[in-house]
């Protein structure tokens, strides 16, 4: 894997960090060697299933310009996760720092009195990033990410992961469902409802790149097709409201979660790996599966870009992905998978103070996020972390603690969201619990 990289001046100051009782009793002493800059913020995007498999050779054709200016002002490197290769777990490790077994998230769904349940926010056991930064004082904004069902109190906004039952079976619910009283929010705080249901129904496009679905003829004869495009709406719906929330709170650390190439990928994955496990495909139709995909990678590269545009040479920008992929059985008209060590390593990409090529080579872990951010933004690592600050970090020691885990985690209800079953009906007509696959 190819690295690019430049070298940062280091920061000038040094954090130590204190903790005394509960989590909200953090405080920062900053001892200054030189004038110190005004701490910047974090963007931190998830773009699901990415891999170099498909970047690389983007980059190397100059298609991917958001991600290689990331790249270039910093580093771009595998990001690896841990079998088996789910995005519920993956997702949360890299929201927690810890490994599965330890916050709770074991997969999409467990069987419980004879039925299929997902799994939600509260079953994860531990403290997540939103959590931390909160009670340390911070403004937090989380927008679409994996569990956020229910959701729960944080010192700015929280759009759950529930919000897209479009993404799910083509049927639209806005946040309004919310006060029918047997369904709880889906948008914290409140006086966010209205405005995330206009930005639903906004149609103007955030980019340039076109959706490589609408049409018939560069797309054709694919029962899918409809599908597939409908996930570069849902895409572009969570980054305009990212775009909202961004502009309105300025927030400390904002969190944005876009499943599309995943979504995409599972379709279209074998015009990328010729298998003979496809052999009805026609070289007419490998070709536009193969533009396609490319296609949703520079438009997931421009929402990247959109999503950065506001953050200057003082914030810390990361874009990561859980996994890759790889060739599996056709199960309906899905081509591609993840289950092996085949498809175990993301990306991730990372430019700010203090990101620089790193001098030891050891391989950056999903579990390795939650603890980079903490150590970049002078806040004191917890023990129970799986992670570590990943080693393309210049950070300053800093003090750390037994746990974050040390007061409950207020959620807003118990209610269900009313959309449970349509996202269990989207994984099973992607194979996830009959055939085995994994996300």
């Amino acid at each position: 894997m190819r690295i690019a990289s430049k070298s940062r001046p280091r920061r000038t100051r040094r954090a130590r960090a204190i903790l005394t009782g509960s989590v909200s009793a953090v405080v920062l002493a900053i001892a200054c060697d030189g004038p110190t800059p005004k701490r910047g913020r974090v963007l931190l995007v998830g773009i699901d299933g990415a891999t170099f498999r498909i970047i690389q050779p983007l980059l190397d054709q100059g298609r991917l310009p958001h991600l290689a200016r990331i790249a270039e002002a910093g580093i771009a490197a595998p990001l690896r996760a841990h079998l088996p290769l789910q995005s519920p777990r993956i997702w949360t490790s890299i929201a927690t720092g810890k490994l599965p077994e330890d916050h709770g998230i074991l997969g999409f769904a467990r069987e419980e009195d004879g039925a299929r349940r997902l799994y939600g926010s509260a079953d994860r056991k531990v403290h997540a990033l939103w959590n931390i930064a909160s009670a340390a004082g911070l403004t937090v904004a989380v927008v679409n990410w994996w569990n956020t069902y229910p959701l729960e109190r944080v010192r700015g906004v929280m759009v759950s992961d529930h919000l897209l039952p479009l993404e799910i079976v083509g049927r639209r619910v806005l946040t309004g469902a919310a006060a029918s009283g047997d369904r709880g929010p889906i948008v914290h705080p409140e006086v966010w409802q209205g405005r995330v249901s206009a930005l639903l129904a906004a149609t103007s496009p955030l980019t340039e790149v076109p959706n490589p679905f609408e049409s018939r003829a560069a797309f054709p004869d694919d029962e899918s097709r409809g599908d597939l495009a409908q996930r570069y709406r849902n895409d572009q719906v969570v980054t305009r409201i990212a775009l909202e929330i961004e502009r309105d709170l300025n927030p400390d650390l904002l969190m944005v979660y876009l499943p599309g190439i995943d979504r995409v990928s599972h379709f279209l994955w074998g015009a990328i790996e010729p298998s003979p496990l496809y052999p009805e495909l026609t070289a007419k139709q490998r070709t536009a599966r193969a533009r396609a995909l490319a296609g949703y990678y520079e438009f997931s590269d421009a929402l990247i870009g959109r999503l950065a545009a506001r953050y200057g040479p003082r914030d810390l920008v990361l874009v990561v992905s859980d996994h890759g992929f790889e060739a599996g059985r056709k199960v309906g008209g899905v081509t591609g998978v993840h289950k092996s060590q085949r498809s175990l390593e993301g990306v991730i990409f990372a430019r700010g103070p203090g990101v620089a090529a790193p001098s030891e080579s050891r391989p950056v872990s999903v579990n390795d996020v939650t603890p980079t951010i903490l150590a970049w933004l002078g806040l004191p690592l917890a023990r129970d972390m799986a992670g570590r600050p990943a080693p393309f970090l210049e950070a300053p020691g800093l003090e750390a603690v037994a746990t974050y885990d040390t007061a409950p985690i207020q959620r807003l209800t118990e209610a269900p969201s009313g959309v449970e079953g349509a996202i269990l009906e989207q994984l099973r007509a992607l194979g996830y619990f009959e055939h085995g696959a994994s996300d």
